[in-house]
């Protein structure tokens, strides 16, 4: 929809020449005021705290009665288990015993199973050192250690579990330990968590899908040992990035009883906004806030099982915002009378498995699984080993022990490839519902709100006329944009040429591309969509490999990724462009990061005449990201799920003649 008033001056802007007697001023290349290098993350944040403040109003209104509040619980678990996605039927685990160790006072067995065909985890399990069993089993995730299951202080609470009367099985995440996925990658701690779940969230999956998995094959594990008490719930800890597998997997996998996640619960929002911003891959799932999912939900949607929040004060997850959103719990254990369920344990201690989480996971698996709920205290002398001692594998690295290991970005690229036919079936009649379906899975809604479009300045070169614009997008994002005219257009009905490119207007304009095309006598409107040239983000941290990083995952958080936003703005203002009825032909070029975006754009607009995309970074996701995991700054192009549905060229075949090469 067009403010008619608006559309109207733009019009006469477009149709007017030389005004009599303007002098020439300087030609100004910036359209917005000031340093916008934070606007793009506050518009996201603040869409993010809106769907805070709906899904707060729909947990309220659910505790108003018990039933109320168990099919809000019911709805919030199925709109996880859809958004975390399908998993495959179960493979053999072909389970070995490599080695033991004697602790004195537990005992330790070196495991290695296969998760998924060819795909191994390596694993330690504890025991306890007296009796036969069987004992309660507890599985003990592990947080961004790279050395895994061997860091002292998740050994350390495995057996203190162990010493405890329970079977324990502490298992290396992928990418840690002994389960490096890219050896070539640079290493930056778990920052190929990040990398591979480009891929993953392509072909439907994710990082937290391969962690979550991996989770539910440990407890099958587990369960087939004949030291574990199979009429018991399996008990589950974990702090930090083992905090995060605990979280998602305890409210998937019911055979887990009683959960102690650590130094992880907080609000998301509050946790983008905290010292370390969004966080590596493992730890976001796409869509949360969208679907209404904060971190204590997962805790919420299991009941009535037993959980028990850990924190710590001196954590640099924010300890105010887990003290608030514990009150969720409160509310929802007491309304269904069981507030002995849910506990909350605070210590004064930095982020870690230290010694105050690992005595109350502890005392929360002797409560419920042993009926036991004093205090313990963790004895001095523990004995540990060496990281050496403690592997499963000869080499030290899965990669290296078997000549047929598929790491994720290989079952993520045989996926792709598997997926290839379904694609070709879904757009072999290229009908709306395929253009539909594009739309759904970018984010990109039929009705998009009204844009609301300023002319903020006119100029007169000696070769063109100039007028500044801000197309402010219905979240309040400034897009802005320069309209260049040839001086003796006099009404002529003339080419428009809209050119988006990630380096930003400025460089369009110092190219030396918009005075070409004007002295063929195009019009030409040059634009920096969010996140491209004056409104480019501050960035994020080096180790994730990309600067769109903390803006990427709050955008895909909320269920718009970023790509498809950028469609979004480039549409407004192709349909703005086309209501000139001086327009003879629109045509656009996206150039680089824009042309992803512009090829979406054209299949999605039917005014725009031609396209053409120039250096773009990514032209197949299957080929140029899937392919590659180990590539910067890809980020910015990934669609969740689009791989079940369409790839770059399937678009590129749908644009036929449009598509300039």
């Amino acid at each position: 929809k067009m403010n008619l008033r608006l559309l109207a001056l733009i019009m006469l802007c477009f149709f007017s020449g030389h005004a009599i007697g303007q002098k020439e001023k300087p030609l100004n290349l910036q359209v917005l005021k000031g340093n916008q290098k934070q606007i793009l993350w506050n518009t996201l944040i603040t869409e993010s705290h809106g769907l805070d403040q709906k899904r707060a109003k729909r947990l309220s209104k659910a505790l108003q009665s018990p039933e109320g509040l168990r099919q809000h619980l019911i709805d919030l678990n199925k709109k996880f288990r859809k958004t975390i996605g399908i998993f495959p039927e179960k493979t053999p685990l072909n389970a070995q015993v490599t080695g033991s160790l004697n602790g004195k006072n537990y005992r330790v067995e070196k495991v290695i199973f296969e998760s998924l065909p060819n795909h191994h985890v390596t694993a330690l399990l504890y025991l306890p050192s007296k009796g036969t069993g069987p004992w309660p089993g507890v599985l003990f995730a592990c947080g961004h250690s790279a050395n895994g299951k061997a860091y002292k202080a998740y050994q350390t609470a495995c057996a203190l579990l162990a010493q405890n009367g329970f079977v324990v099985l502490s298992y290396d995440p992928i990418s840690q330990g002994e389960r490096t996925q890219q050896p070539k990658a640079q290493r930056y701690g778990t920052t190929t968590h990040t990398l591979l779940n480009h891929g993953s969230q392509l072909v439907g999956r994710s990082v937290v899908w391969y962690s979550a998995w991996d989770g539910i094959r440990s407890i099958d594990y587990l369960l087939s040992r004949p030291e574990v008490d199979k009429s018991k719930a399996i008990g589950m800890t974990g702090t930090s990035g083992g905090g995060t597998q605990t979280t998602f997997l305890m409210a998937l996998d019911d055979r887990i009883g009683p959960a102690a996640p650590s130094c992880y619960t907080m609000q998301r929002t509050d946790k983008f906004l905290g010292q370390s911003g969004p966080a590596d891959g493992c730890q976001h799932l796409a869509s949360e806030g969208l679907h209404g999912i904060d971190h204590i939900d997962y805790t919420l949607m299991r009941l009535p099982r037993p959980t028990n929040i850990l924190a710590a004060t001196r954590d640099f997850f924010e300890i105010n915002s887990t003290r608030e959103t514990i009150l969720d719990a409160v509310a929802a254990f007491s309304m269904l009378g069981h507030h002995k369920l849910f506990s909350y344990f605070e210590c004064d201690a930095k982020h870690g498995m230290h010694i105050g989480h690992r005595q109350e996971a502890t005392r929360w698996m002797r409560q419920w699984l042993y009926n036991d709920p004093f205090s313990i205290i963790e004895p001095r002398n523990i004995q540990l080993f060496t990281d050496a001692e403690l592997q499963v594998t000869s080499s030290g690295q899965i990669f290296k022990e078997f000549h047929n290991e598929m790491d994720v970005a290989d079952i993520n690229l045989l996926l792709a490839k598997k997926l290839n036919e379904k694609r070709k079936k879904f757009w072999k009649n290229n009908n709306q519902k395929t253009l539909s379906k594009v739309r759904e899975l970018i984010g990109l809604s039929e009705s998009q709100g009204i844009t609301n479009v300023q002319m903020k300045n006119r100029t007169l070169t000696k070769w063109a006329q100039v007028d500044e614009f801000v197309f402010e997008q219905p979240d309040g994002m400034p897009v802005p944009a320069l309209f260049f005219q040839p001086l003796d257009h006099d009404g002529m009905k003339l080419d428009i040429v809209i050119i988006a490119n990630s380096l930003g207007m400025k460089h369009v304009v110092k190219s030396g591309a918009v005075q070409r095309l004007i002295k063929k006598h195009r019009a030409v409107l040059t634009v920096d969509l969010r996140g491209f040239g004056e409104t480019k983000d501050q960035g994020s941290n080096q180790k994730y490999q990309s600067h769109a990083h903390r803006i990427a995952n709050v955008a895909t958080h909320i269920g718009r990724p970023l790509l498809g936003q950028r469609v979004s703005d480039l549409l407004s203002v192709v349909d703005y462009i086309d209501n000139f009825k001086a327009t003879n032909n629109i045509r656009l070029i996206g150039v680089q990061a824009a042309a992803p975006v512009a090829l979406h754009a054209a299949a999605l607009n039917k005014s725009i005449s031609k396209v053409e995309l120039e250096e773009s970074p990514v032209n197949s996701w299957v080929k140029d990201v899937v392919a590659k995991p180990l590539r910067s700054n890809m980020v910015d192009h990934i669609i969740p799920n689009a791989l079940l549905w369409y790839d770059l060229p399937d678009l590129a075949h749908y644009l036929d003649k449009r598509l300039q090469h």
